[in-house]
């Protein structure tokens, strides 16, 4: 089974086994080990024995009382790993690099989005857009996407990290740095850390300053301090994600600081786990971060919650999503994928410009951000005329007259009213002005090709819009999915519904450890759902309530109405099948008891007595 894992051995597997997980749990282990390029047995053990606690946490057991149904999330955060509230991160935004305070900047994020909190952590979901320079495995630095941030209660004590070139570094005891150890990359806590180690860092440091350099662009870099300056980078560079090489850096002190902040911070990034402070040194999200189901920006009902969804036939799930399978370029290059996520997901107008108001001269000003509009609209070669697109898609939906200067766009209500001014304002922030409306999100993921033993883009998204997905250029609708069955069943009709039933309600129960549940029995449950050419719950609104017999569906659910109701239109049972046989104390017609046997004597001829049996 642990064949295609370069990394993996009798003993990781050993290891791995003894802690009982299911299978698809076991496999995403071993992805990680293999990302890490191999890890100490040690370690194994450590990340097994993580998965395995959040995972008994996480499962509902039979007679355990469920109460609302919720939605759990794939992503689980770190343990205790962070940074102080002051502690500068570099960052990209929507195109626009800049040097912020970790706090701050988390904590803006967590009072806009929806939060969950597990283990004393404070987590939300990062919006697009948000990328850090990180490491990977190649030593060399480029830019990932931010999936998470989160926030914790400070310990009482810090590691202050200094290294020979002057640079520093604050973290709580227990952060994951990453180290050069036997020519490898490796993760490793603060404390276990001592002078001579080295710490991967990025850009040229002025220590009189204590500012970096980064290079951006083949003609620009950024300042720590947030400015932009000359420099000149290799034009030829392939990689438009590369930012540079990493130098290790030696450590040449450690001291124990007081913590005097109330929270620490985390950003938890796409691919090793890394992010980069202001002063250049790239430091490690977490030790064990796992990701359920390999995707962590995306949040999907599962468990119980989901199976009801699926036996009742919901017609929209709590959280729908789509797994959109590419082909051809856009599978391969990042830049083609990205121009499928933009037709996909829906654009407002604060993901392209800030809003304000003047409320003395009665007008909503938007300044759209033309990096913006060019990230979005690739395959538009002037940004003018994406900005006049964006200004007459406002006066269509909102009935008003605009004006535009550039980038800048003003309008108001016809007469002065301050109720209607923010009323436009708010009209104005469900305007799609791009992208499908029920897709609010969409994440991208690298992940391997079964097909083609390479490597392909996956795009996972928020919200699902199946039959318009299907219809977008680069898209491959032959392996596109939807976790909503009655999309399904609407664009590709009742057979794609049954086996969407199927392999939903197989990964659902995989997921809490039940993948020795004979497919068979799913096949069942629906072939019942859907042998009438539709979709049917099965449920008193469904399959239950529509049986021929009156006792039958009184068995199930509202028996008195059921009964009422036949007695109210004189209905007749013919006791046919198992339930109701029960209900009235009769052989079930099947089997021995669909065998009518009569015994009775034989009548002897006059005179003689029968012969016995030589039997």
């Amino acid at each position: 089974m642990t064949d295609e894992y370069a990394h993996v051995d009798d003993d990781v597997e050993a290891i791995v086994r003894d802690y009982s997980l299911p299978e698809s749990l076991r496999h995403r282990i071993y992805e990680t080990i293999e990302e890490r390029e191999g890890v100490t047995l040690e370690q194994v053990d450590e990340i097994a024995q993580a998965i395995s606690s959040r995972y008994e946490d996480s499962r509902v057991d039979a007679h355990d009382p469920v109460g609302t149904v919720s939605a759990q999330s794939i992503g689980e955060p770190g343990t205790q790993m962070s940074i102080p509230a002051d502690e500068e991160i570099v960052v990209r935004r929507d195109g626009e690099t800049d040097v912020v305070e970790i706090g701050p900047f988390v904590d803006d994020l967590l009072d806009r989005r929806e939060t969950r909190t597990f283990d004393g952590h404070e987590v939300a979901l990062a919006p697009s857009g948000i990328d850090v320079p990180s490491l990977g495995s190649d030593e060399r630095v480029r830019w990932q996407s931010v999936e998470e941030v989160s926030r914790h209660e400070a310990p009482d004590e810090l590691l202050r990290f200094e290294l020979e070139s002057g640079r520093t570094i604050r973290a709580t005891k227990a952060h994951s740095f990453v180290t050069r150890r036997d020519n490898e990359i490796v993760p490793v806590e603060g404390d276990s850390l001592d002078c001579g180690d080295v710490l991967p860092t990025i850009g040229s440091f002025d220590e009189s300053s204590g500012t970096i350099e980064l290079p951006l662009e083949p003609d620009r870099t950024l300042a720590s301090d947030g400015g932009i300056a000359a420099a000149h980078g290799d034009e030829s560079e392939a990689d438009p994600d590369r930012i540079g090489d990493a130098v290790w850096d030696r450590i040449e002190s450690i001291e124990t600081i007081e913590s005097g902040h109330e929270h620490v911070y985390d950003l938890s990034v796409a691919g090793l786990e890394t992010f980069t402070t202001a002063a250049g040194v790239i430091t490690h999200n977490t030790m064990n971060t796992f990701h359920y189901a390999g995707v962590a920006e995306i949040d999907v009902t599962q468990g119980l919650p989901r199976l009801i969804e699926l036996v009742d036939a919901r017609k929209t799930p709590d959280t729908p999503m789509m797994t959109v399978h590419l082909d051809g370029e856009y599978a391969e290059e990042r830049e083609r994928a990205h121009e499928v996520v933009w037709q996909m997901e829906a654009t407002r107008i604060l993901s392209l410009g800030d809003i304000s108001t003047n409320v003395a001269d009665m007008i909503v000003q938007v300044d759209l951000n033309d990096e913006t509009l060019a990230e979005r609209w690739p395959t538009v070669d002037d940004v003018d005329t994406v900005a006049q697109e964006v200004a007459e898609t406002i006066e269509d939906a909102l009935d008003v007259d605009t004006r535009r200067s550039e980038m800048l766009i003003e309008f108001g209500p016809e007469e002065p009213s301050y109720r209607r001014l923010l009323q436009l304002v708010e009209e104005l922030r469900e305007i799609v002005f791009k992208g499908l409306e029920d897709i609010s999100r969409v994440v991208i993921r690298k992940e391997d090709n079964e097909q083609t033993d390479g490597e392909e883009f996956v795009l996972y998204t928020e919200g699902s819009a199946f039959g318009d997905v299907l219809s977008i250029d680069g898209v491959d609708a032959s392996r596109t999915t939807s976790n909503n069955i009655h999309e399904v069943y609407r664009n590709l009709g009742v057979e794609a519904a049954r086996e969407t039933i199927i392999n939903e309600t197989m990964e659902t129960l995989r997921e809490q450890g039940l993948d020795d549940v004979n497919i068979r029995h799913l096949m069942l449950v629906a072939d019942i759902m859907t042998n009438r050419g539709e979709i049917e719950s099965i449920g008193r609104h469904g399959i239950s309530g529509s049986k021929d017999s009156v006792l039958a569906r009184a068995a199930f659910e509202v028996t008195v109405n059921h009964l009422l109701d036949g007695a109210v239109h004189g209905e007749e049972d013919d006791l046919d099948g198992v339930i109701e046989n029960v209900i009235v104390g009769k052989p079930v017609s099947i089997g021995t008891g669909d065998v009518d046997l009569r015994m009775g004597s034989i009548e002897a001829d006059r005179g003689t007595e029968p012969k016995p049996s030589d039997d």
